[in-house]
This record gives C-alpha cells, structure tokens and sequence, in this order.
C-alpha cells in the first residue's frame, strides 16, 4: 500500500522548500518545452478573454458586459457567451497593457503552470508521497499533453489548474492544523478556481472527503462531532461563489436563445462528450496508461469484460474512441473499488477529483481543457500507487511517461501554433490590404481570425441587424463554422485559400479535435487538405 497520511507538518515552511526542490524538475521541463512557442498568436477563445480583460480595464467589476460577435452570428453580451469565468479576464491584463503582445500571455501561463506544479509537489508531501513521488507528480502533471497545449494559448484553463491545486493544499493545511487563515486561503484558492472555469466548484466533493477522519460510518459521524466546523470551507465556498456572480454580474444581460441552442444538445451529443471525457484521459493526461500498467495484475476481470462489452455496443456510433473510453472506465472503476474496499479516504478523494469535467457533457463539447483543473490529481495518483510496483517497473515507467507526455506536448504546440499563424496570415493577406485600400470589409469566424481581422480593420458580419451591403467584401474562415456563413446567400465568391500547417490539432476530416470533440478525440494528426480554407466573398 502507499504510505499513508501525513497528519502532521513540523514547520510549513520547510515543507514548501521540500515542494519546491521536487517540483523544479518539472518547472524547467515545461518551461524549456514552451519557451520555442512564446511568440504564438493569439488561437480559440483567446480572442474572448482579451477582450474580456480589455473591458475590465475600463470596467473592473463588470468585466463581461459588452456585446461580441462570435459563433452564432449575432451581436450578443459576452456574459450570454461566457457563463461564468468571471475571474478569467484579469489574469490577462498585462497582456492588454503591454499591447496585446504574444509572448506576454505566454509568459504568465508559464508563471502560472509552474506555482500549479510547484502546488501539485506540495498537495503529494501533504498526502505522505515521498519526495521522489511528490518529483514524479509534478513532471507527469507538468507534461502532459492537456496542461502544456492549454499552457501554449492564453485560455485561463492552467490558471484553473493553480487556483485548484492550491486551494486543495489549503483543506489539507488546514485539516492538518486548524489556522483559521488557512481555511481562509482554501476559500480564497478554490472560489477563485470556481470564478474561473466554474466546473471546478465540483471540487468541494472532493475537498469534502479530505476533510473527513475516515470514510466508515463511524468514522464520518466523528468528523461531524470532533470539530465540525473544519467543514465551514467548503460550505462557504458555493456563498462567495456566487456573491461574487452577483456583484460582478453583466447588469445589461440578456437571455438568449440563440446561446442556449448552442449549448445543449441532444442525446447522441452527450454520449459523444461521456466517450471524450474519458479519451482525454488516455491521449493527453497521464492517468490511464500509466494505471493499466502499474495495476493490470490487479484489475478485476469482471469489470474489464463489463467495460469492454460496452465499448463493444458503442464502436458503431462512437468509434475506436469507445475502446479507448471503456480502458479509462476501468481504471475510474479500479480507483473507486479499492478506495472503498480499503477505506482509502485520499484515493476515494483523489478519484472524485478527477470527475468535474464530466458534469459538463450536456455542452455543446467537452474538449480536453476541461480536464487540466484535474490532472494533478491523476499525477498523484500514480505517484502513491508506484511505489507497490515491481522494481523494474518502478524505474522505467515515470521516465516513459514523462517522455511520451513530452513528445505528444510538442506535437500539440506545434499544431496550435500552425492553426493560429494560418489564422493570423489569412487577416494581413486577405483583410489588411482591402482595408487599407478603404474597401467595405467584413469578416466572419472566431479563433484567432477573430482577434487579427477586427485589429485589421474589419467588422464582424452579422447575419441579423446591420449587415454587409451590396458591393462589400466579407472574409470568411471556413474551419471554425461560422453560423454567419451558413446563413448568408447574398454572395459571389471571389477567392478561395486554403493554409495547410501540416500537423494539425484542429481537423474535422482528420479527426484532431484538441480544442473540441465535435471535431475529433486526437489531440493531433498529421494530414493533408483543405483544413484552413477561407473564402473572400462579393456581396450581390
């Protein structure tokens, strides 16, 4: 078995040094991996929280309340389209300040990934890993392929993963030894978490279990009667939660239908998001892999063959990916059994830890970003479970791991940065010339285009409202499906051009989908085609 529990620090402060030694490793790592992609533009959403953290420059309690064309080709309030992440925006303000310049936000997810790892090492000391475990935990989290694409964008899905993962180190600080100013702090961390990509307020279930003195009957009713107030964190996180909604609330938002058709989708969709939720686990987080190796001897067979028939039924409509979902079903299944079976409080809390991403299958997707709040809590995982390892394997498989986690990474950030430079290369060559020639131009498409045609001088076509005139030009990208573009007849193509990046983290042919499931379960693929297509349009 791992070793158990610590319950008491001698000095907190040593502790953290101990963390910090651990965790260089795996901040140099992944420092040194994104370094070479420093300069990448702006990709997805970034768009969003820039100009999210633009208006919070003038506005810092209301950070959502504007309007924003974006998917659905309409002007809508950035508070229809971004439902809560109301702490997200200000992460980027230095960006915004220094100009909106690249390397910028590159360098504060590189800061923010590295007081995540350095927290990741903290929270594996707290839970008894020694300190080559607690090592081996910050490089798995460090490297996987999910934490270091994200960090390689300027999406606030890392920042998440800190707010998170110091929030967790507080709840155990503070079951350790009862400061109140370190159950404060854990409010503090997790609301922050909860305020930035608001799945993670899940968290509190497993914050919940820490906090207990075991997980028997007994041992659940002494917790509530020796010092029952340890659980005022987690209830005062969901009240500072939503305090902070309130007040920062858009006071001009409206209920829009439109959105919400975007959002919620049908049943086949939600079994689509299920199977994608546990495939990040196998392709861009270092969980399932590295468990079937450590615990194959282990498993039980039932479970396997329950698992693999249900991939079985799933294949025709899902695809390969079930076989895949059905490998991390088990291990989810494996991790939960024993933590019963042995009345693992931290394994049964670890496992929980890793399940908030999955309450968010009725989106529209349910791409891998959602799972990087949660991956420190596969990398410690692993770390408690190596050491019942054969020594063999105890050598080789961290360094196999974090190898393989490495090479997917790279392959990922050289992808994201072939789509965004494509995206930002279609706005000088298409958009920037007609503007500067004083062409009417519109532009319709998200992602990075967004951001670069709207700096060029272009305006967001809308479908509904003030739209393009007879004789303008509108841009039009292709890959990212602008509803605009579905809706919109009045038009004579003039020019089509397709920017082909190779390695691609974003094609539906393909079936690459980094940033949405709707688009594919591999995070990267190698292919060639028309995946960046854009179309320059005459308005008739």
């Amino acid at each position: 078995m791992a070793s158990a529990e610590v319950q008491e620090t001698p000095r907190a402060a040593n502790l953290s040094l101990v963390a910090l030694k651990c965790a260089w490793p795996a901040i140099a790592v992944a420092a040194l991996a994104l370094l070479p992609f420093l300069n990448t533009p702006f990709t997805i959403d970034d768009p969003l929280f820039l100009q999210e953290a633009r208006h919070a420059i003038q506005d810092p309690l209301h950070p959502q309340a504007f309007d924003v064309v974006w998917s659905a080709g309409l002007q809508m309030r950035a508070s229809n389209l971004l439902a809560g992440g109301l702490a997200a925006p200000y992460i980027l303000i230095p960006t915004v300040l220094s100009g909106n310049k690249e390397w910028v936000a590159h360098l504060t997810q590189i800061a923010l990934l590295a007081v995540a790892l350095f927290g990741t090492a903290l929270v594996a000391l707290r839970l008894g890993v020694d300190r080559r475990g607690a090592a081996v935990a910050a490089l798995l989290a460090g490297t996987a392929p999910a934490v270091l694409g994200m960090a390689g964008t300027a999406m606030p899905d890392v920042a998440a993963m800190m707010y998170s993962v110091l929030g967790m180190e507080r709840i155990l600080a503070w079951r350790e030894r009862r400061k109140w100013h370190r159950g404060l702090l854990a409010v503090v961390w997790l609301s922050l978490a909860a305020l930035t990509r608001l799945h993670t307020v899940l968290l509190l279930a497993p914050a919940f279990v820490f906090l207990l003195d075991g997980i028997r009957a007994r041992d659940i009713r002494s917790s509530f009667r020796n010092f029952p107030a340890r659980f005022v964190t987690v209830a005062a996180v969901p009240l500072v939660v939503l305090l902070a909604i309130r007040l920062a609330a858009d006071p001009e938002a409206l209920f829009d239908r439109v959105t919400v058709r975007q959002t919620y989708l049908e049943l086949f969709r939600i079994a689509a998001n299920v199977c994608a939720f546990f495939t990040h686990w196998f392709l861009t987080a270092p969980l399932t892999v590295s468990w079937l190796v450590l615990r194959w001897r282990n498993l039980s067979w039932r479970l396997a063959v329950f698992a693999i028939g249900c991939a079985t039924a799933l294949a025709p409509k899902l695809g390969w990916a079930a076989y895949l979902a059905a490998a991390t079903a088990l291990v989810f299944g494996d991790i939960f059994l024993n933590a019963v079976r042995h009345r693992d409080r931290v394994r049964l809390a670890l496992g929980l830890w890793l399940m908030p991403a999955l309450a968010l299958a009725i989106y529209a997707d349910l791409p891998s970003r959602y799972v990087v709040p949660l991956i420190p809590a596969a990398a410690i995982l692993i770390a408690r479970i190596l050491p019942d390892a054969r020594p063999a394997v105890r050598r080789w498989l961290p360094g196999a791991a974090v190898m393989a986690g490495l090479i997917v990474s790279i392959l990922v950030l050289s992808g994201i940065r072939g789509l965004a430079r494509a995206q930002r290369r279609a706005a000088q060559e298409l958009v920037a010339p007609r503007t500067l020639a004083v062409e009417p131009v519109w532009f319709a498409g998200q992602w990075g285009f967004h951001w670069y045609a709207e700096a060029a001088g272009a305006k967001p076509a809308v479908w509904l409202g003030i739209t393009p005139n007879t004789g303008d030009i509108i841009v039009v990208s292709l890959i990212d499906v602008p509803a605009f573009a579905r809706n919109w007849t009045r038009k004579r193509v003039i020019q089509r051009v397709a920017y082909d990046s190779g390695g691609r983290v974003m094609d539906m042919d393909a079936g690459a989908g980094f940033f949405s499931n709707v688009y594919g379960y591999l995070p990267w693929v190698w292919a060639k085609g028309d995946a960046n297509v854009f179309e320059v349009w005459r308005v008739e």
